[in-house]
């Protein structure tokens, strides 16, 4: 085992132990402290377990690992990948839109409005600063 799949099997280990450790003190530890250690421990967990998991596949079968990082960076799914990341943007920012009707038509505080229209508008900024970027390079 190479030494990278032991540092992730390290980190699911203790993501493990962090989330046991807040089931077990967790009316002893501060809330606050509490939901951190568990979403600390959730998070190293995953982490940990994911890419732990892709390594042992990795040293399993190599060959099969080299021809799917051949295939992500095909042109083609490439292309693919970008085109389904454009349409989820443009289906988030209509999302946060409707997000900012609801909020006033249900009379929820002004932060919460003014927050959600900010990140759209965030998000048109960005896509508008990256079409500029974009198009000078290419």
């Amino acid at each position: 085992m190479r030494a990278k799949t032991k540092v992730y099997l390290v980190l699911w280990v203790l993501g493990a132990m962090a989330l046991v450790v807040s089931l077990l003190l967790g009316d002893t530890l501060p809330r606050s402290a509490g939901g951190m250690l568990t979403g600390v421990g959730a998070g190293l967990f995953g982490f940990g377990f994911s890419n732990w998991r892709m390594r042992r596949w990795e040293e399993k079968d190599p060959r099969r690992m080299k021809q799917a990082k051949i295939e992500a960076g095909d042109e083609r799914n490439i292309a693919i990948r970008r085109r389904a990341q454009a349409v989820s943007g443009e289906v988030l920012q209509w999302t946060l839109m409707v997000g900012a009707w609801l909020s006033i038509g249900l009379g929820a505080p002004l932060w919460v409005t003014l927050l959600v229209i900010g990140a759209f508008l965030m998000k048109c900024f960005l896509e508008v600063w990256l079409m500029g970027r974009y198009q000078k390079e290419m």
